[in-house]
């Protein structure tokens, strides 16, 4: 996702005043803290209603690995007034979807649903995620669901391969840790933790409220105010997560797994967090390097056979971020393919990128986020992870002009910052020899 500026240190952790309106877009801090956003769209028929909290598996203690990820499947158990599989059958029976996800860095729970039913979605929203059946019997009915999906985890080799990485590349926060936690953590999980973890981290002051549609504003206010504005609890935000110590060697990691016919291969530099201005250029790099068949990566691995797939990016956190590359080769042709990589990026980074790839790259950002918007879904997803993790609503209303704003120096600078020869994570997945 589009991911301040520690280069000159410009910080923007501007949130906006209570009830601003913005480019459409209204924004009102309720007196016990919850963060209300509120876009009236009248081209569609449909709403998105979303309720994002800046919680996820980087804040989590030893004894919470998991937890985060845990909670996501106990709100779906019912809550103080309804009855387990409740809510999602009265959701799916007015031909809405429901659904969560949680991250390292945030934890958000959804319904997109056609407008005339947004009032009893937002109702439904609230009591998950306000209320829900935090007993230990749900905890205990939960964990072996869980645990199932934790051996799915482990017997997926491409997510051996990316908990490896983050291992290797992370040494000193919590992003070197998978997000669904580990098996020693979730099989002592019980009502007491859970409940205690919800209620000090799932409270008013680190809850966002999204509803993106065609909708009335003043409605959706008043309908927030008597529900999320009525919660009480004590106040936290995310405390910053510490960065890594600049990278100064390559690490390195092979594994081998006998089910595997292919070479999966993952390369990538240190980049910086989210909330720094360099991510914008960071954005632009992805799309020149990745970004499609057009792309860079594309025309000069992919088309030549060097490899079946590519792909990569910006990956932001909160913290250090990683600048990934990850590939699928045959085992004969890592070795070529890295070289051809490297040398792509050297290159890049001793001569400068053509000013016309870099307006290319802005150009095809700028399109494909007007294109995008067009479903709600995605126009919520950027507000509350703005609002969330950015902790600064500008960073998404802002974000095409920031696009725009990016240079051709800005990604010379960045390349040489970033992608020196000897500062990389590296992973690679092969099969067994025979």
């Amino acid at each position: 996702m589009k991911p301040i500026i520690i280069l000159v240190v410009i910080v923007m952790t501007v949130m906006v005043h209570a009830g601003e309106l913005i480019n459409n877009v209204y924004v009102e801090k309720l007196d016990n803290g919850v963060t209300a956003i509120i876009k009236e769209r009248k081209d569609t028929e449909a709403v998105a209603i979303q309720v994002w909290f800046g919680v996820g598996s980087v804040f989590e203690n030893d004894r919470e690995r998991g937890l985060s990820h845990f909670l996501e499947h106990m709100l779906f158990n019912g809550t103080k007034y309804t009855k387990p599989g409740e809510i999602e059958y009265e959701v799916e029976k007015k031909g809405g979807s429901i659904n969560a996800a949680t991250s390292n860095d945030f934890t958000f729970y959804y319904i997109e649903i056609a407008a005339p039913f947004w009032e009893e979605s937002l109702q439904y929203l609230y009591w998950m995620t306000t209320a829900p059946s935090l007993t230990e019997k749900m905890v205990e009915k939960e964990k072996p669901i869980v645990l199932e999906e934790l051996n799915r985890h482990l017997d997926n080799p491409k997510s051996v391969l990316w908990d490896t990485y983050n291992k290797l590349a992370y040494k000193v926060s919590n992003y070197k840790h998978p997000v669904i936690g580990y098996r020693e953590t979730i099989e002592k999980f019980n009502a007491e933790l859970v409940r205690g973890y919800f209620y000090s981290h799932y409270v008013p002051s680190n809850t966002y409220v999204v509803v993106v549609g065609n909708i009335d504003r003043d409605r959706v206010l008043k309908k927030i105010k008597e529900t999320f504005g009525t919660v009480k609890g004590k106040y936290y935000k995310p405390p910053k997560v510490p960065l890594e110590p600049p990278q100064e060697e390559i690490r390195t990691k092979v594994i081998r797994k006998p089910q595997i016919t292919r070479a999966y291969v993952a390369i990538g530099w240190q980049a910086p967090p989210v909330t720094s201005e360099e991510s914008y250029t960071a954005n632009v790099l992805e799309e020149i390097l990745t970004g499609g068949r057009t792309s860079i990566l594309y025309q000069k691995l992919r088309e030549k056979g060097l490899v079946q797939a590519i792909y990569g990016g910006y990956l932001s956190h909160r913290g250090t971020s990683q600048f990934l590359f990850y590939f699928i080769t045959e085992p004969q042709k890592v070795e070529t393919v890295k070289k051809e990589l490297l040398k792509i990026i050297r290159d890049f980074r001793d001569n400068g990128v053509p000013e016309s790839v870099v307006e290319d790259a802005k150009r095809k950002i700028i399109n494909s986020e007007v294109f995008a918007r067009e479903e709600v879904t995605h126009d919520a997803q950027s507000l509350g992870y703005a609002a969330s993790v950015a902790e600064n609503i500008y960073y998404d209303i802002n974000y095409t002009e920031n696009i725009e704003k990016v240079t051709k120096e800005d990604v010379d600078r960045f390349l040489k910052k970033y992608f020196k020869d000897n500062n990389y994570t590296e992973v690679q997945l092969l099969p067994e020899k025979n």
